[in-house]
């Protein structure tokens, strides 16, 4: 596999708007109201979600982050990971990957992608036990077993969207 090439994710905003045909978007500069974070010459980019109430935002600073609720994922500034970005954006866009936020009482414990286009709650809870077992949070896994939860599974069809109960004890 051949190495990653280092790019410069502003430079990406073209390929970013191409990919997006189709999506009402905006585009943002630092002299844009709330988004005073970007520095010179980077961008963000929010796609309108028609459907729902959370938009689709794309930063391109340093790498990307996609934002959609209490969910974002970070992209280095390479080639490959520009395009594994591009492919998440369409998955999820098309509803073949949906968001997973998970929650104790009224406190967020972690937000994951799945690429699946519909929700099983055995694998959901399968995966929220892999992802924070690798994140070295077994703490959360046992909270989860005691307390229970709720995994908000957000896909961009909002009608697609679920919210899964974790009863105290389901979490094995």
């Amino acid at each position: 596999m051949a190495k990653p090439v280092k790019i410069r994710p502003a430079a990406m905003l073209g390929a970013v708007l191409d990919f997006l045909g189709g999506q009402k978007i905006t585009t943002y500069t630092n002299e844009d109201e709330g988004y005073e974070y970007l520095k010179n010459g980077n961008f963000c980019v929010s796609v309108l979600n028609p459907k729902g109430d959370d938009d689709l935002y794309i930063d391109l600073e340093d790498g990307f982050t996609l934002t959609y609720g209490d969910w974002n994922a970070h992209y280095e500034a390479t080639d490959r990971d520009f395009e594994h970005m591009r492919k998440d954006v369409e998955d999820f866009l098309a509803n073949r990957m949906y968001l997973a936020a998970v929650y104790s009482g009224k406190d967020w414990i972690c937000s994951f992608s799945i690429h699946e286009n519909d929700v099983s709650k055995m694998h959901l809870f399968r995966q929220t036990k892999e992802f924070l077992h690798s994140a070295d949070c077994d703490q959360f896994i046992e909270l989860l077993k005691n307390k229970g939860g709720v995994i908000d599974c957000s896909f961009w069809d909002v009608k697609r969207s679920r919210e899964i109960r974790v009863k105290p004890g389901d979490f094995r």
